[in-house]
């Protein structure tokens, strides 16, 4: 008998389990204390022209301290498609950040689902374009498109006038102003194959507009309050084409404003957007959801259109 089919038990398995993330954690903290006396060097030397240290260099360090350059690779394409999420479009707002109580920069939603990436990839191809979520591909960033690369997406506008039904979508993403969704898929090594679907979004122009609509209101809060007041600044969105939370909080703003002064009207603001960004999470949890019932299903259930595999 191999080693490979030597049966232990569960105890002895769990044992190992511990061992092997210790054994993880301390090649990290040699990683991590090789890095600073690296940093030290750079910064004693007069020679040191460019900062930073070559990718090579760094798989290399890693690979000495007992950790695989596989794992180096999937944590630089987190690290880069994390970044492109959180500001490929505007820069972040400190402003901003303070007056929504320090949010989130970016929406992440991941799920490992059990299915080899290119059925993954067919059933986004299936799912994504259709009702109700008419997400339309705008860009593609990155290397091999089944693992690590990203999908860029456009996000579609909410209409008022629109069928509610096929709307149901927009209208979530409405509620915390997303234009765009990155979609990668990171290959498990598990036998049988599993895929780990990541849906990334970037909150920064949700922040900027929601600050805006904010500070706006509250300069004239002082001449509105009670329910005329909201109604009024209901209007006030709609007019300015805003929906989502920046509407609703709106209201609850100037609610609030006329009970207690602008300090509850920020909180109550502060609790709607909180509230549009778990719905908006739980959105997206959704769609990947859709995702992987169309892989258990066979597809059987969605739009027989077909799109050729590309990397």
């Amino acid at each position: 008998m191999s080693q490979d089919e030597t049966r232990i038990s569960e105890e002895e398995a769990r044992a190992l389990w511990h061992r092997a993330a210790e054994l993880q954690a301390e090649a990290a903290r040699r990683l991590e204390e090789r890095s600073r006396q690296s940093a030290t060097r750079g910064h004693a030397s007069d020679t040191a022209e460019v900062e930073g240290y070559r990718l090579a260099d760094v798989r290399a360090a890693a690979e000495e301290a007992g950790i695989s350059p596989a794992f180096v690779d999937h944590a630089l394409a987190e690290a880069r498609n994390r970044a492109l999420a959180e500001g490929a479009r505007a820069r972040p707002s400190r402003m901003a950040a303070r007056f929504l109580g320090q949010p989130p920069r970016a929406l992440e939603v991941s799920r490992v689902i059990h299915a080899p990436a290119e059925e993954v990839y067919r059933a986004m191809q299936r799912i994504l374009p259709e009702s109700p979520f008419h997400l339309s591909l705008v860009d593609q960033h990155g290397g091999d498109l089944l693992d690590g690369g990203v999908l860029v997406f456009n996000v579609p506008a909410y209409s008022y006038s629109a069928t509610p039904g096929d709307q149901s979508f927009a209208y979530e993403m409405a509620w915390v102003d997303l234009k765009q969704l990155l979609f990668s898929l990171r290959r498990v090594d598990t036998d049988p194959p599993e895929t780990e679907l990541t849906v990334r979004g970037s909150f920064i122009y949700s922040h900027k507009l929601n600050m805006w609509v904010g500070g706006g209101f509250s300069a004239v809060v002082a001449s509105l309050s009670g329910v005329g007041g909201a109604f009024a600044a209901a209007g006030a969105a709609a007019a300015l084409g805003i929906g989502g939370i920046a509407a609703g909080a709106a209201v609850l703003g100037f609610l609030a404003s006329g009970a207690a002064g602008g300090g509850l009207a920020t909180l109550g603001w502060r609790a709607l957007y909180r509230y549009g960004l778990r719905r908006g999470e739980k959105t997206i949890g959704n769609l990947i959801g859709s995702i992987a019932v169309d892989i258990e299903t066979g597809g059987g259930f969605s739009s027989p259109k077909q799109s050729r595999l590309t990397s």
